[in-house]
């Protein structure tokens, strides 16, 4: 019963058993063993008054009193720590009656998207404390609850956490969205996905989408609920700590992964010199979305000198190859080049094709009138301005047939061909406010003019 009992409070507190261990203090094996009932605490140990004080601080803090109205001790009591203590310990008391342990433990209920942001945050929390799994994610259901600003941030640093444990994740995607929903949802996952611990998938069939899904796997837990189209208040997600049920829900999950395909490849440590071969030789317009000045902008003389400076020679034809390629379709097609530009020229300007190396002013000077002359030169050639933190990620889009997001921090490519996707991307760079060409070169002649 003791184990039980335990169990109990570790759930509605959502606590790990790391975290038990820590405030006692004991080891997590020792926490372990007691959940397990394999032991159990020795009468009178020194630390019991340290295990009750830290459930009672959560459950006072948390308002999580009501979670103890069908146990009998609790109901008459001035003293709810002490009862606490009793109930924990004492052999001769009763978990509790009408299948509580069943209900609190095996199943808790949550409500809504607020319940479900709370869930998951349970969820993550418990996941990013085991290691070696592969967590399986799956949902259909309107993506509001997970767009939430405040709790955008929340997710993604817990499931970063969780992937820096040595966990992988396997997600399916649902492609039949709005284009700016499902570039929302995607766009969300691009960080965590050129770790290359991610494998994302989609089901390719179309479906009804009136009865909802969603499904959370980890080791030993999952998330459940079902909606009707987009409505989601008040509905129902249920949080399950049973292994026979959890395994159940894993076998559903990969049932469905039978019927879909890869939405990505994921490429890590790819060879650079073979890069060009994973763009698509066919002609259309393309938008290239930089994290400092393009590549494709790049005086082959600035990607020269780079190269043999790291004794990457062997990098300088596949790479003004790959550039040449790309500005072929000057021809026939458009170019939107979209870069990011410094207003003032410092020693910490990145190129955007190799890692590590930065701008000299000269060379950065350079780079800005080849820009110039590409606009002057190429009626198709257009380019946006931005101004933003300088991140390791470039992203090419081919409109009607690629996707490439190339990260040079870690060594990652990701590929796709998905129609829907790489309609869902052109569709959001579209959006921006295209300057006319004369706008945008009298800017970048006044950055020059300040930095000469």
């Amino acid at each position: 019963m003791f184990k039980d009992k335990l169990s109990f409070l570790m759930v509605i507190t959502n606590s790990t058993n790391n975290d038990l261990a820590i405030s006692i203090p004991l080891s997590e094996s020792c926490i372990s063993r007691w959940r397990s009932g394999k032991r159990r605490p020795p009468k009178n140990a020194s630390y019991i008054p340290n295990i009750i004080d830290y459930f009672y601080e959560i459950i006072v803090a948390d308002k999580l009193e009501y979670k103890f109205n069908d146990i009998d001790i609790f109901n008459n009591t001035d003293n709810f720590k002490e009862s606490l203590e009793k109930w924990l310990f004492d052999k001769n008391i009763v978990f509790g009656s009408d299948g509580i342990v069943n209900y609190s433990i095996n199943s808790i209920y949550y409500y809504g998207d607020a319940g479900k942001r709370e869930a998951v945050i349970r969820f993550l929390t418990n996941a990013k404390n085991k290691s070696n799994q592969v967590l399986l994610l799956y949902s259909d259901e309107s993506i509001s609850w997970m767009l939430e600003e405040k709790f955008v941030n929340v997710w993604s640093k817990l499931l970063i956490e969780v992937l820096k444990n040595r966990n992988k994740i396997k997600i399916i995607h649902t492609i039949a969205r709005e284009y700016n929903e499902m570039f929302e949802a995607v766009s969300k996952w691009l960080p965590l996905y050129l770790t290359g611990k991610i494998e994302p998938y989609y089901y390719s069939k179309l479906r009804d989408g009136i009865v909802r899904r969603t499904i959370f796997i980890n080791r030993d837990e999952a998330i459940t609920s079902t909606s009707v189209g987009n409505k989601t208040d008040d509905m129902l997600n249920i949080y399950i700590n049973d292994r026979t049920a959890v395994s159940s829900l894993r076998k559903e999950f990969n049932n469905y992964l039978t019927l879909c395909k890869p939405l990505m490849n994921v490429i890590t440590n790819p060879e650079k010199e073979k890069i060009t071969e994973l763009l698509n030789t066919n002609n259309d317009n393309i938008i290239i979305d930089s994290y400092s000045l393009s590549f494709v902008s790049t005086p082959d003389s600035i990607i020269t000198k780079i190269f043999e400076k790291n004794n990457n020679e062997k990098l300088i034809k596949p790479f003004l190859k790959r550039k040449q390629l790309l500005l072929s379709n000057l021809k026939n097609y458009t170019i939107l080049d979209i870069i990011n530009i410094s207003l003032s020229f410092d020693n910490n300007i990145p190129y955007s094709f190799i890692k590590g190396e930065f701008y000299t002013k000269q060379d950065y000077i350079n780079h800005l009138k080849n820009i110039i002359e590409l606009l002057n030169k190429n009626d198709n050639y257009y380019v946006i301005l931005k101004n933003v933190s300088f991140s390791s990620s470039n992203i090419y889009i081919k409109e009607n047939t690629e996707l490439i997001i190339e990260n040079n921090e870690n060594n990652t490519l990701l590929v796709s061909h998905e129609s829907n996707i790489i309609k869902a991307f052109w569709e959001h760079y579209l959006t921006h406010n295209i300057e006319s060409k004369d706008n945008v070169i009298k800017k970048i002649q006044n950055i020059i003019k300040e930095n000469n």
